[in-house]
């Protein structure tokens, strides 16, 4: 189960650390997030089984040397998932990004997040095999 872009040679390279999610109950939403973050980006693909979101660490100085799993929390519902990671710098905020009303549901009990050295992989298993036309139901209102 090789990850997207890099190919096979990434993933032999570096399989990455699997982040387990904070809460395991299967949730319709994930949580809204506790904390104001600063908003990461991220970019995203698909097949008709899954989509993978990624996150790369070239968006912020803080990230470029990489991430250690522990300062990562993700949270995975029905509708939505949530992913934060906890700052380096003391008294900063966290990265983070919440996506919610997806075009469909996921399960989350079968959804994985990885970080890898240069960027961090969700992968969001679809309910029902099919193909999004859109991530979310909605373009957000900025």
């Amino acid at each position: 189960d090789h990850e997207g872009s890099g190919g096979a040679a990434e993933a032999a390279r570096s399989p990455g650390t699997v982040v387990e999610p904070t809460s395991s109950e299967v949730r319709d939403e994930a949580r809204k997030l506790a904390v104001t973050v600063r908003e990461l980006t991220y970019a995203w693909e698909q097949t008709e089984e899954h989509v993978k979101i990624y996150i790369s660490f070239d968006q912020s100085e803080e990230l470029e040397g990489g991430v250690d799993e522990s300062r990562v929390q993700v949270e995975y519902g029905e509708w939505s998932v949530s992913l934060v990671i906890r700052s380096t710098v003391e008294g900063r905020a966290p990265l983070g990004l919440r996506l919610a009303d997806f075009h469909r549901r996921i399960a989350p009990e079968k959804c994985r997040c990885t970080v890898r050295s240069s960027r961090i992989t969700l992968k969001l298993v679809k309910q029902e095999k099919e193909h999004w036309w859109n991530l979310l139901q909605r373009a957000p209102m900025n």
